[in-house]
């Protein structure tokens, strides 16, 4: 595959905020770039990058907007990777997918963090520390399933360690349930499993030796925040998780649980290198979509009131679902989460929040079900949306 590149003098423009749908993504050969990026609610954010720097890449796989204004600020060689290349690209130059997704990865990890704000963990770097630390945690806010299935994969790590088992068996037997919870092994590259509801898939700081495909069902991507979870991701049939840890050899970012009955492709990272391109270029989908949201529940934070942060959030969503504001404006649309879920995801109290939450609660666009939300009219939501930003 022969990637083209293209020269820039300085100063002139890469490419032009509210530019959409990125044909192509970017890597900075030789030179050095500005990245200018304006927000309703965060304002105005520049940053500097040079050679090997990816860029583009969230617009260009989303195909949403990011505000962002790249130019260069030294004479620049940048080489452009047209989006239906990519799985050309991985063919020939593996090491460069590989390579983003890594990248990528990491920047998800971060932001996770980001979101959550809240660091417990006491300074020590000592995992036996840590992963006790964590499953203390659950057992505080009686997650008791996803404190055992952490500390029993935590056993099989230490094994030969006497002392460490008899603290780790002696914390298991007194936990209710604890008989039930199932830590998810396989000798094979490629198996299936289906799960029960309330089953927990892997625990946050868990070691990682594999990532998930889900064939039917739903899971439910969480992290510790203080005395609570945050609620990260809502994934749902085709969705891909757990490949940050295999991408990065880091133990698990997050939890994964599962509310009703789901079945699930487990890929071994030993058979990592024998997956087809398509598999990569999916997994790079989803990070990016994954990476971009994340931002904005991040964004969510710095709005003042709790209504304005859930319109936001809707909008946002209608966004990466690739709902356009003026073409389907009369449209209806439908949230595949309740409003409790929605409630996790940002962090609200509805019995602390009740006066802030009045206007949308009464809002006769939506309606509210058992497991979903359904918008009467798109275009009226983005109202409701714009409508708080102008409030500050």
């Amino acid at each position: 595959m022969r990637v083209e590149t293209k020269k820039y003098s300085q100063n002139a423009f890469i490419y032009l905020e509210g530019k959409f749908n990125l044909k192509e993504f970017y890597i900075v050969k030789s030179g050095k770039i500005k990245i200018t990026k304006t927000n309703d609610i965060t304002g105005v954010s520049e940053d500097f990058r040079e050679d090997g720097f990816i860029f583009g890449i969230i617009q260009c796989i989303t195909g949403v907007s990011d505000n962002e204004t790249v130019q260069a600020l030294t004479d620049c060689e940048i080489l452009v990777i047209p989006k239906e290349k990519i799985e050309e690209l991985y063919n020939e130059h593996p090491k460069i997918i590989l390579k983003i997704l890594s990248e990528y990865s990491e920047i998800l990890r971060k932001l996770d963090k980001d979101l959550v704000k809240i660091d417990f963990f006491s300074s020590t770097d000592k995992r036996e520390d840590r992963v006790f630390e964590i499953a203390q945690k659950y057992v505080s806010i009686k997650e008791y399933k996803k404190a055992a299935s952490l500390l029993k994969s935590y056993s099989f790590e230490i094994k030969d360690n006497e002392k460490g088992l008899a603290k780790t068996n002696a914390i298991l037997q007194k936990l209710p349930g604890v008989d039930i919870v199932d830590v998810i092994e396989t000798d094979q590259l490629i198996s299936y499993k289906t799960l029960q509801p309330n089953s927990v898939v892997f625990t946050e700081y868990e070691l990682a030796d594999n990532f998930f495909i889900i064939k039917s069902g739903k899971v439910k991507i969480t992290k510790l925040k203080g005395d609570e979870e945050t609620l990260l991701a809502i994934l749902g049939e085709g969705d891909i998780f757990g490949e940050m840890a295999i991408l990065n050899d880091k133990p698990r970012n997050a939890t994964a649980s599962v509310e009703e009955e789901t079945t699930l492709m487990i890929v071994d990272k030993r058979g990592i290198n024998k997956l087809p391109p398509s598999l990569f270029v999916k997994i790079l989908f989803y990070l990016t979509r994954r990476i971009w949201m994340v931002q904005q529940q991040i964004i969510c934070s710095n709005i003042y009131n709790a209504a304005g942060q859930i319109y936001y959030l809707l909008t946002s969503k209608l966004k990466l679902a690739g709902v356009d504001q003026k073409r389907d404006s009369e449209k209806s649309f439908t949230f595949n989460f309740p409003l409790r879920e929605l409630y996790q995801m940002l962090d609200i109290n509805p019995q602390k929040k009740a006066e802030e939450l009045s206007d949308f609660l009464k809002d006769n666009n939506l309606e509210f079900f058992e497991d979903c939300i359904k918008i009467r009219k798109i275009g009226a939501l983005y109202g409701k949306n714009s409508f708080y930003l102008t409030r500050g």
